[in-house]
């Protein structure tokens, strides 16, 4: 995940602080600390600075974790960088200290007033990442260098919590217990508030926990001590297009790509990140200015297609969402698509059969989308060049077929694609549901059958057979009974149907003989009892079996049923009677 990276980042610059990794920068387990002499400000006594520095370095001898470099040792690495010990001031020494490996900076300056009294301001520094712990001031009597200094210890202990607590923030992080990593971060940031490296962590982990007003907040906050942080720039553009404030996360991004100008590689991992984070629109601004310096570039012609596709996605479902659920395809949506489709038609041209084969997908489905058929079945039968097995390009390829008018095109399709893949979820209903269309609904039955597994999906079968023969049989003008009759035998035929479903195809399929053998009967002679009596008796055993059907369609079953013992009395009397 994209956060997750940052965090890794930001291990590194914090794991240095608590971790014994350079014994360079260690002295018996414990970590070295710079602490050059005492600044003198404005004509200040400079044996006040030497005197205090030196009694700060003989008070960290005793501590567990830390030991000043002696005086003697600094004046001897100042030599091999042809720095003089009088002359390091704050940023020599900080030079100095990471020429030498020692992680830790102690400075301090001071002024004296007419009677000697010494105001010290001094501050401590991480030298890998320049974070800065700001003492508050102290001012002491001209003979107060010993308070001076441990005043400056004092602090340097609380020094010691901050980067303990930003050390146990990291590993609870590194072992994504965001919470505890948390908790221990603000405990760091609430002694340094201006410790830009464990803000920039407590923003990563805030960004994990979902939080992201929150972790933008953090990252702001390091960018005005640090407008040139990558991190922060980077993060706090993808939460903002996250947030939902597009323009917002590109002003981020800009200023991210005016730390790397020219580097192509950063422009596209932006502008990835960018559309991964919801704004493939911005994405697509942000390869463009590539594409404009070079136009034949492959990789950006790439991922400008693949943006654009994203990016009519995301127009057409905001197009559907505010017109309550339109199906038609919004004109900017098309108008992302055909930026699309000419990207990736670049590509393919530069790359032919080493195009990658989900981009040949993509172009089916933008053709598609587009309603160029043509260009849709040519595109798919390109892919199936390459791969004759793909499953999701045969699905469309059928669809695209069928609505191009190729129906029986299209059958055979859906035919290949149960042949690759028998579970396809939808193949079978397709099928189905355009044999029935065709109203070829025996082989309807025969396709659907294999979906039939249980007593739901076979009654769904069998509804879709049913719909089709009622509406364009039993309710037809004229009605059709013979193709309502038809479509019942039919449903019936499925396996695991319920004893509901199967009561109201037995009512339906009754009353349709009913009604078709009733004018047979009309002229009452012996040739038309004959020829109607088999229909009523039919009708008669079909709907005895209907069970609670009828009731639930307002049919008054007794009386129908003793109309049809009626009609069967009166063919058989015609029958006996023999004329």
């Amino acid at each position: 995940m994209f956060g997750r990276l940052k965090l890794t980042q930001v291990a590194a610059a914090i794991a240095f602080l608590a971790l014994p990794t350079l014994a360079q920068a260690q002295d018996g387990g414990r970590f070295r600390v710079l602490v050059p002499y005492f600044e003198p400000r404005e004509g200040a006594d400079r044996g006040f600075g030497r005197q205090a520095s030196e009694d700060l370095r003989t008070l960290m001898r005793e501590m567990p974790t830390h030991v000043a470099v002696s005086e003697d040792d600094i004046e001897e690495q100042a030599e091999r960088f042809n720095m003089d010990m009088d002359e390091l001031n704050c940023l020599y020494a900080m030079q100095l200290a990471a020429q030498i490996k020692v992680p830790v900076l102690v400075c301090a300056s001071y002024t004296q007033d007419a009677q000697r009294n010494s105001t010290l301001t001094a501050s401590i520094r991480t030298v890998q990442t320049s974070d800065e712990f700001v003492l508050p001031p102290i001012t002491v009597d001209r003979n107060g260098r010993r308070q001076a200094a441990q005043h400056v210890f004092t602090q340097f202990e609380r020094y010691n919590t901050l980067i303990r607590s930003a050390a146990i923030c990291q590993d609870y992080a590194a072992s994504q217990q965001w919470e505890s990593a948390l908790r221990n971060c603000e405990e760091s940031l609430a002694i340094n508030p201006n410790a830009m490296t464990t803000r920039v962590l407590r923003a990563n982990i805030l960004f994990q926990l979902e939080r992201l007003p929150e972790a933008l907040v953090d990252f702001d906050r390091v960018l005005e001590s640090d407008p040139l942080n990558e991190d922060a720039l980077q993060t706090a553009g993808f939460i903002a297009t996250r947030l939902g404030d597009d323009e917002r996360g590109r002003g981020y991004y800009r200023r991210y790509l005016e730390v790397n100008p020219g580097n192509q590689a950063i422009r596209m991992r932006i502008a990835s990140q960018m559309a991964e984070a919801g704004d493939p629109q911005g994405a697509m601004e942000f390869i463009q200015p590539g594409l404009d310096v070079d136009p034949n570039s492959t990789d950006l012609l790439d991922l400008y297609g693949t943006f654009a596709f994203m990016g009519a996605i995301d127009v057409q479902e905001k197009f559907t969402a505010n017109s309550q659920g339109a199906i038609a395809l919004a004109p900017e949506t098309a108008e992302f698509y055909r930026e699309g489709i000419q990207a990736y038609l670049r590509v393919i041209e530069a790359q032919g059969d080493q195009t990658p084969i989900d981009r040949l997908t993509n172009l089916v489905i933008a053709y598609t989308q587009l309603e160029d058929y043509p260009a849709a079945i040519q595109m798919a039968e390109r892919v199936f060049q390459r791969d004759a097995n793909e499953a999701s390009v045969r699905s469309m390829y059928a669809d695209v077929l069928k609505r191009s008018g190729r129906v029986d095109d299209a059958l055979a399709a859906l035919d290949r694609l149960i042949e690759i893949q028998p579970n396809h979820p939808t193949a079978r209903l397709r099928k189905g549901t355009w044999l029935i269309e065709l109203k070829r609904l025996e082989d309807a039955v025969a396709t659907l059958t294999p979906t039939a597994v249980d007593a739901a999906s076979a009654d769904n079968a069998a509804t879709m057979i049913f719909n089709e023969a009622y509406s364009n049989g039993f309710n037809k003008n004229p009605p059709d009974y013979a193709y309502t009759i038809r479509g019942m035998i039919a449903a019936k035929q499925f396996p695991n149907l319920s004893a509901g479903r199967r009561e109201q195809l037995n009512f339906w399929h009754g009353l349709s003989i009913f009604q078709r053998t009733t004018p047979l009967a009309q002229s009452q002679d012996l040739a038309a009892a004959r020829a109607s009596l088999p229909g009523f008796q039919e009708a008669q055993t079909l709907l005895q079996q209907a069970g609670g059907y009828p009731a639930s369609v307002g049919v008054d079953m007794a009386t129908t049923l003793q109309a049809l013992a009626t009609f069967i009395e009166i063919q058989e009397a015609i029958i006996r009677r023999g004329y």
